[in-house]
Formats: structure tokens, sequence, C-alpha cells
């Protein structure tokens, strides 16, 4: 059996294209993997918001004043006490990335708008860009 006698492998050179094929393949991956997941993040915190904002609303319509806390909205929003924004991180129009590791949603009494991590509906997002680029 001559096929057995044989010693054949990866040269070094082989395996030395190879990995950096790989690692070239990650490099551009990993980044992209990573921004869609804040993307993702961004807009799930941005639809919470929506919704949130649309039950302070509703809830001034029916009662003449605006909500004190998150849990007055439970007419409103179906387990509003038990949402809470994605762990990890998001997306601010102004160009900065924050990250979320334990936090709630809540209100901003002088605004009357709901709030994660400090921030409003209208400051998540992609950053905005200047200038006449398409």
């Amino acid at each position: 059996m001559k096929w057995l006698e044989r010693d054949e492998g990866f040269s070094m050179l082989e395996l030395i294209i190879y990995i950096t094929i790989v690692g070239i393949i990650l490099a551009v991956a990993v980044p992209k993997y990573n921004n869609a997941i804040a993307l993702a993040n961004t807009a799930r915190i941005q639809a919470d918001l929506q919704t949130m904002d649309g039950a302070i609303m509703m809830y001034y319509t029916e009662h003449g004043q605006y909500p004190t806390e998150i849990g007055d909205l439970t007419e409103y929003v179906k387990n509003v006490e038990d949402i809470h924004p994605p762990k990890g991180k998001y997306l601010l129009r102004d160009g900065t990335v924050g990250e979320i590791s334990d936090g709630e949603y809540t209100l901003n009494a002088d605004e009357n708008e709901a709030l994660c991590d400090g921030h409003s509906l209208g400051e998540f997002g992609r950053q905005e860009r200047s200038g006449s680029e398409p």
C-alpha cells in the first residue's frame, strides 16, 4: 500500500497563509458584528422609549397629569415594569457609544418623557452626517 507510505501534510508556508487569511476575515467580521449588535440594541431602546412616550401622553390625556414613575404606565404598556434595556453597547446621534450592564427605563419629570441611561429618544441613533454626503 503505497498511499500509506506517503508523508504529506501542510507545509509551514501553507499554514501561515491560512492563518493570515482567517485573521483578515476575523479583523473585518468582528467589528461589523459588534456594530450590528450596537445597532440592534439602539433600535430596541428606541422602540421601547417610543412606546413609553406614547403611554405617557395617553396617561396625561386620561388623568390630566403626567405619571411620576414607570409603574404608572401599567394600564398602557403590558408588563411595563419588566421591560429593561438590552445589555451591551448602544449608539447616540452625537457619535458616542454607551454601554448598559444593568439598567432600567426611568421618567424625566421635567420633560415628561422616558429615559434610558439618562438619554431621551431623540438622542439615540446613528451619528448624524454633516455636509452633502449621500
